[in-house]
């Protein structure tokens, strides 16, 4: 009965992800899934990492306030090979847009921004391999320079 009960809880979670066609849809089922291993460092933790990690007077680092950290290695293959094709069926909206799509062998890496104005206020970076793929998400405000 147990079987049956994870492989419904399951599909249900991976029917939510096939779902998702904007990054803030997917972003949110992704929560959902079981055995994704998750990393938030707020703003404090942050501002800590800078100041005694050095960083701080890089240009890179001011404007960053948030990280969020998916890691899917845990998943079983079939979650992993979903994501694969959310991830390359992701279409720009709700105020994302590529910035950067690179497809190699069995990686793809597909880097997403937030902006509205002249100001970026989220980065996404998509990294999916066969092994490990990962959700790296940088919040805050940054100036784009042109």
């Amino acid at each position: 009965m147990k079987k049956y009960l994870i492989c419904l809880v399951l599909t249900i979670a991976l029917g939510q992800i096939a779902y998702g066609q904007s990054l803030n849809k997917l972003m949110d089922n992704l929560s959902k899934v079981e055995n994704i291993e998750t990393v938030k460092i707020g703003p404090f933790m942050m501002t800590l990492g800078k100041a005694f990690g050095g960083v701080g007077d890089m240009p890179v680092a001011r404007g960053i306030h948030s990280m969020e950290v998916y890691d899917l290695s845990s998943c079983n293959s079939a979650v992993k090979q979903n994501l694969t094709d959310q991830m390359e069926k992701l279409k720009d909206g709700d105020g994302y847009e590529t910035l950067l799509m690179a497809k190699d062998k069995d990686d793809n890496v597909r880097i997403m921004m937030k902006k509205k104005n002249n100001t970026i206020s989220d980065m996404v970076i998509l990294c999916m391999s066969a092994n490990d793929p990962t959700i790296v998400k940088f919040s805050g405000k940054k100036k784009k320079r042109i």
